[in-house]
């Protein structure tokens, strides 16, 4: 009974970070790339601080994000491997759905990859 509550605590962390995981993604992306200000703005000498605090986003995002995703998988991957395809899908539909709640495809691409 205790394993099946962690279990299901970590799945529910996990699927928060799958729902926020475009957002994070585009912060942290733009802040590594020095646009954290958008495209059309010259950050100038800000860029290496823009570029620091990605990287610290990104080590922060990494420490909350993997202990969790691993211990799913490893957890499914016991019951077989094709159980492994659910969480993995779950996460690319949260993600969808993130992306899908704001703005669509074509404005995340916008915003994060100027595209």
């Amino acid at each position: 009974m205790k394993s099946k509550m962690i279990y299901c605590l970590i799945f529910l962390w996990t699927s928060f970070i799958a729902f926020s995981f475009p957002i994070c993604f585009g912060w942290i992306f733009l802040d590594i790339t020095g646009h954290s200000k958008g495209y059309s703005y010259n950050l100038g000498s800000e860029k290496e601080v823009s570029v620091m605090l990605g990287c610290i986003e990104l080590l922060i995002w990494l420490v909350l994000s993997l202990p969790s995703n691993l211990y799913i998988f490893q957890k499914t991957i016991k019951k077989g491997k094709l159980y492994l395809l659910i969480p993995i899908a779950i996460y690319v539909t949260l993600a969808t759905i993130c992306i899908c709640l704001t703005g669509g495809w074509s404005a995340y691409l916008k915003g994060v990859f100027n595209i």
